[in-house]
């Protein structure tokens, strides 16, 4: 039986290896994103508009992301343009749900930032890919997975009310996001 290279099952499951990735990238935002905070990266946070300790999340799905659509390309610079992208489309997600809560701490502007964090970051994530897949340029790919992330962001609503384990939005999100990134990629070849 001969072995199939890595890059090829990569290449023809883009789906599976995005939300594979993903899950990879949650559970590193989930165990040890919040808690790690670098006073060095203050400069570089600033960059994004973020406080340095909310800078590993962006960055670990961004790499995930990254990596997985750099295989499916079989171009290595993208890794570096949607790590990038995807720490705007964190930081964008961010600042949505502070504006939409607008530090009211009621249950209806909770709701409207974590709908909209899940949007935002979504849409940007996905968009950045994009640049790479003209599939992913179609408006209902593009509304998929910005449906896919407002419903999974409504688990940030649920993790700020003790419903459920705060962390539990990056073990969903980051995946189902990754995933409809992902089947996107799989309608067509990269050479397009």
């Amino acid at each position: 039986m001969t072995a199939i290279p890595f890059s090829s099952t990569s290449r023809n499951r883009p789906a599976e290896i995005l939300a594979a990735l993903g899950l990879v990238s949650g559970f590193l935002s989930a165990g040890w994103g919040q808690a790690f905070t670098l006073e060095a990266l203050r400069p570089v946070a600033f960059v994004f508009f973020l406080d340095p300790a909310m800078m590993p999340n962006g960055f670990f799905f961004g790499t995930a992301v990254g990596v997985g659509v750099a295989v499916w390309a079989r171009k290595a610079w993208v890794v570096p343009v949607l790590v990038v992208t995807t720490m705007y489309a964190w930081s964008a997600a961010i600042h949505t749900a502070v504006r939409l809560q607008r530090d009211t701490g009621d249950d209806p502007h909770l709701i409207a930032g974590s709908l909209g964090a899940g949007a935002v970051g979504a849409a940007l994530t996905h968009l950045g890919c994009a640049l790479f897949s003209s599939e992913l340029r179609r408006p209902w790919r593009i509304a998929l997975t910005c449906a896919v992330g407002t419903i999974a962001g409504l688990l940030f609503y649920m993790g700020e009310r003790k419903m459920l384990d705060d962390r539990l939005l990056y073990l969903v999100w980051q995946p189902a996001v990754a995933f409809c990134i992902g089947l996107g990629l799989s309608r067509q070849n990269s050479d397009a």
